[in-house]
């Protein structure tokens, strides 16, 4: 197990302690009540007896603790329900293709493919690949008419190597008709391998990313 899902663990344990804390804390409360009430009752002056406006707001606030216990109780339990919903959907995303924004592919079955975005006029784009270590790998002349366009890479390195599995980065570079850089959204089409249900949302690892349900921007059933 990774550092991430021990933290999420240890995050998750933490706060079923509390729970567990503050429930026992209102049961003591409401015990204490109820033995505080039955003994005022067991003394109350005959020729005196307890007013009922004020027993009656005292029932009432015993009603309120009561109802305050089935509440958690209840409310737990629909945590726990909504989880495992969490976790039954998420897993139905399992080994499917997920499109999202991100420049780092993972090369695989022979090569890494990226789709980016000329949103604007382009001079001189080019293409560069970075492995892990940010060493660059490989270059070339990219498009630079309006539009998307893909970029698939077999692995052949600039020094006439060949990679054949990884995580690499793609920089796409170039400048616009007013001489400033371009600006160049990224995306990769990648394999969903792992779901984590720990958190308040699933985060989904998507080759070598790791994003929210809300970042997947689309799905297919894979290559």
């Amino acid at each position: 197990m990774d550092v991430g899902s021990l933290l999420s663990n240890g995050a998750a344990v933490a706060e079923n302690s509390r729970s567990a804390t503050a429930d026992d804390k209102l049961n003591n409360d409401f015990s204490t009540f109820l033995t505080l009430l039955t003994t005022q009752l067991q003394n109350q002056d005959p020729l005196d007896p307890l007013d009922s406006n004020e027993f009656t707001q005292q029932l009432v606030a015993f009603s309120g603790v009561e109802q305050q216990i089935q509440t958690n109780a209840n409310l737990e339990k629909l945590a726990s329900l909504t989880q495992l919903n969490n976790m039954a959907g998420a897993s139905s995303f399992l080994s499917h293709e997920a499109i999202i924004a991100s420049p780092n592919a993972t090369l695989e079955g022979g090569d890494a493919v990226w789709d980016y975005q000329i949103t604007e006029g382009a001079n001189d784009v080019t293409l560069k690949i970075f492995d892990s270590a940010g060493a660059l790998v490989y270059q070339q002349n990219g498009e630079s008419k309006l539009g998307t366009h893909q970029f698939k890479w077999n692995g052949l390195t600039t020094d006439g190597t060949t990679r054949t599995e990884g995580s690499f980065t793609l920089s796409v570079e170039g400048t616009n008709d007013e001489g400033n850089d371009l600006h160049t959204p990224i995306f990769v089409t990648d394999r969903i391998v792992a779901v984590d249900t720990q958190g308040e949302q699933p985060i989904f690892q998507v080759g070598t990313n790791q994003v929210f349900q809300s970042d997947i921007l689309g799905l297919s059933v894979g290559r």
